[in-house]
Order: structure tokens, then sequence, then C-alpha cells
């Protein structure tokens, strides 16, 4: 599994985060261990109200836990890698709130733990805690016979392509591929080693670079969407001041924009409208199908639970009825029979307690199953999409920065075979 922590704060936005059912499929609440409270929201609220008698901000640690790409992790698995974390940690006494999230026909699962030691009221120092959630991760590969990411057998060779939350957030607001963008980033910035070729090179693939008013430089695509290259390139200012020069020096946002306008001329832009919205055609009926199986998923969930707990309860009262009351009870006390009865009662309690999680965990699956049915018609429409947006922008900057480009002349020909 890939682990990811952090320290922080923010206890009611972390909840939101934790609880949003508008960005996954489904969102399950696991075992919530030394708390009072029995939900995300209260146990979260419980640990803010211990840090305020201290002086930590940062008083929760909260870790990510995600299988590769084509492998289901279980109930069970999450839970030993949650306590295999927790004691590498020095968080294995701590209290703790777990959440299942499932998206994108995948499980992940997240923990969140208070770092505030209630007998001392001081916050337990969590020091090289990547270092160490990397080594787990590596020996969770291991123990499950999962393949090893190339980053986790040789940290020269992790992934430059995987991106964080906030890079996340910026391509889903500007509805392009992140793993896009950032390739395009990282491959100008390997090969081109002045200002001048990195720009034109980025200008090319339909992005400008330019000054950002707080972010040092950014670059910015046809439809105004800034992304900031230190966050993209995971390069400092001084790095990049280095090779580009001043901010100063470069055009403003707003001189960006007045070029994109010149150049971006409206055949070209009726192009790539006309293929935004072939996409968004395409799309419907599929998203309108993922919606649907979801709702149907979600309900088979409540009524499972529901029938669970009327189980459960049924199950309460018959074992009540078991333990005989009065003198009746008392004979039984004073032979051991009744120690017997309650010894029996805990054993068949933990044998449904099993059949529940099993019954419960093959729904998930069956669930997961016909999720990456619809999940995979939408990756391949979306993967069409790209590459014909790319194959476009190709043209469209391609023909603005060379004129005198040889396919200048049969501009509207490709165009109208981009989009077919």
């Amino acid at each position: 599994m890939i682990l990811k922590g952090s320290q922080r704060g923010g206890s009611d936005q972390l909840a939101i985060h934790l609880l949003n059912e508008r960005d996954n499929d489904h969102v399950e609440s696991g075992p919530i261990v030394g708390c009072m409270a029995r939900d995300l929201r209260g146990a979260l609220a419980e640990m803010y109200a211990i840090s305020r008698a201290t002086a930590c901000s940062q008083f929760m640690f909260s870790l990510s836990l995600s299988p590769p790409k084509g492998e289901m992790a279980t109930v069970d698995d999450f839970q030993a890698a949650i306590q295999l974390a927790a004691e590498r940690l020095g968080l294995a006494d701590q209290p703790r709130a777990v959440v299942y999230h499932e998206k994108s026909a995948r499980r992940h699962c997240h923990v969140v733990f208070s770092r505030i030691d209630a007998e001392r009221m001081r916050a337990i120092n969590l020091p090289f805690f990547k270092q160490r959630l990397t080594e787990l991760s590596r020996e969770l590969y291991l123990t499950h016979g999962w393949e090893l990411p190339k980053g986790l057998a040789d940290k020269s060779l992790a992934n430059p392509l995987n991106f964080g939350l906030l890079e996340w957030q910026e391509a889903q607001r500007a509805k392009r591929d992140p793993r896009e963008i950032k390739a395009v980033l990282k491959q100008c910035w390997a090969q081109f080693d002045n200002e001048a070729a990195f720009a034109n090179a980025l200008k090319d693939r339909g992005l400008w670079l330019c000054r950002g008013d707080r972010r040092g430089f950014i670059v910015q695509d046809y439809r105004g969407n800034a992304f900031s290259l230190s966050r993209w390139l995971k390069v400092g200012s001084k790095e990049l001041k280095a090779r580009l020069g001043s901010p100063e020096r470069h055009p403003s946002v707003e001189q960006v924009k007045a070029e994109i306008v010149s150049v971006l001329d409206l055949s070209a832009k009726r192009s790539l409208d006309d293929l935004n919205r072939m996409h968004a055609d395409a799309l419907m009926p599929l998203l309108s199908e993922h919606r649907q199986m979801v709702s149907r998923q979600r309900k088979e969930r409540l009524e499972l639970a529901k029938l669970q707990h009327q189980r459960f309860e049924a199950n309460s009262l018959a074992n009540a009825e078991r333990l005989r009351k009065g003198l009746r009870g008392l004979f039984d006390w004073v032979t051991g029979k009744r120690r017997l009865i309650q010894r029996a009662i805990k054993l068949e309690n933990e044998l449904v307690y099993r059949h529940r999680i099993a019954e419960s965990e093959i729904t998930r699956q069956r669930h997961l199953k016909e999720s990456h049915t619809v999940r995979s018609a939408i990756d391949r429409q979306f993967l069409k999409f790209h590459e014909s947006q790319q194959a476009l922008q190709n043209i469209i900057f391609g023909v603005a920065a060379n004129p005198g480009h040889q396919s200048y002349n049969n501009f509207g020909h490709n165009l109208e075979h981009d989009l077919n």
C-alpha cells in the first residue's frame, strides 16, 4: 500500500473532506478507538477539545492508505496496516478514527490519530515519519505479493507524474488531466535549459509562461486557467529565477490573455469548443449509468446494514432470554451454568460479527467489480478526448507559432479529421 501522512489541524474541515460523498462513490465509517463519540465528526471534535489544553495547532496526524491499481485490499488488510503504522510512529495507544472511501473503482482508507498524549498533555513528536511510512509501504507490498512501484524499489525512479491534492484541484477546475499537465511541464523543463526555449516549447503545447500576482511564475492555457510552476515542477523559486530570470521580465496575466485572444482566432476556438461538446455528449450516458449504479449500490448497502441491525437486535433478545432470572438465575449463577452460557454467547457473537464482516465484504467486492466495468468505459472516453485535444492543440498552436508550417494550408481539413 502507498502510505501518505501529514500533521494538521482543522478538525471540522477534515471531517467535511472525509465524509464528502460528492467526490466518492461510497463513504463508510470504520472503527473509532479511544473516543467517547461514535461518529467521525464527534471523534475529531474530541481531539480538538483535548488539544485546546496545549499549544499544539497540528494536533492530528492524517494517514491515507491506498492499495495499488488493480488490487483489492480487505478491511482486515487495512486494519493490519493501520496497526503497523501506529506502532512504527508511536501512536499505537492514541485515539483514532477510520473511514473508507470508494471511487474510480478503487477503495482506499483514511485514519486520523490524535497526537496529544492525554496523560502528559503534550503532543507526540513524529520524527522521520515520511521515511518510516515509506519503509512500511515497501514491506506491505512485499507481504501482499504486489509488484513494487519503481519509486519504492529505487527512489531515483519515482514517477515524476505523481501529483498532490492542490494540483489535482487546479486540473479539475481547468477540466484537464493532471497527468497530461505535469507531463508537459516536466518534459519542457527537462529538455530546454534557457528561458526562451522553455517559453516557446510551452507555447507550442498551448501553454503560456507569465508572472503571477502572488505565485511568481505561472503558466496559462488557452482557457485562462493558471498553474503554478513551482508547485507542478516541485522546483524552488531560486532555481526558477536562475533559469527564467526575474518574474518582472515576463508578461503579466492580462498581457498573456490578450496574446491568447489574438492567437486563438474564432475558427480555432470553435473547433476546440466543438471537441469539448462532442466529449461531453459522449460522456453523458456513461456518467448517467455511473450515477444510477452508485445510487443502486448505496441502496443495497443501506438495506444490508438495516437487515444486519435487525438480526443483531433479534439475536440480543434471544441471548437475554437464555439467561434465567430470579431463583433459577441464582441457581445457575451458583452452579456455574450462567458462566458457561455467557461464554457460549460470547463465542456465538464473535461468529455472528465475523459473518457480518464477511457478508459486507462480499457486497463491497461485487460493487467494486461493477464499478470497474463502468469506470473503464469512462476512462477510455477521457483518454480518447485528451488525445484528440492534444492533437488539435498541436495543430492550432503549431500553426500560430509558425504560419509557414506545412499544415497551415490544411488547417481546416486537419481540424475536421481530428474531430471525427
